[in-house]
C-alpha cells in the first residue's frame, strides 16, 4: 500500500500508519520536529515538519454544524437534576 507511512524516532521505527493518523498525531503534539517519516516503500526519510507541510489538509467543519451537533448531543442526554436541599 503506497498510503502508509512510518516514523523513526531515535533510530526506532515505528508504523505503518495512514495519512490521517499521521495528521491526528501531529495536531495532538505526539510527532516531533526531531522525527522523521517516509512512506511504505520508499527508502528516503524526511524531516517531519517537511513531511507534515505536504500532508493534505483535513477538511475544515463549519462552526455552525459544531453547535447544532453539541445542541442535539444535550437534547439526546438531559443532565441529572440535583437533589433540592432541604432547611
Amino acid at each position: 500500500m503506497k498510503d502508509l507511512i512510518y516514523i523513526s524516532r531515535s533510530f526506532v521505527e515505528f508504523g505503518a500508519f495512514t495519512a490521517t493518523e499521521i495528521a491526528d498525531f501531529h495536531k495532538r503534539g505526539i510527532i516531533k520536529a526531531g522525527d522523521h517519516l517516509r512512506v511504505h516503500n520508499e527508502s528516503t526519510w524526511h524531516h517531519a515538519p517537511q513531511f507534515l507541510a505536504a500532508l493534505p489538509k483535513p477538511p475544515i467543519t463549519a462552526p455552525a454544524a459544531k453547535k447544532a451537533a453539541k445542541k442535539a448531543a444535550k437534547k439526546a442526554a438531559p443532565a441529572a437534576k440535583a437533589p433540592a436541599k432541604k432547611k
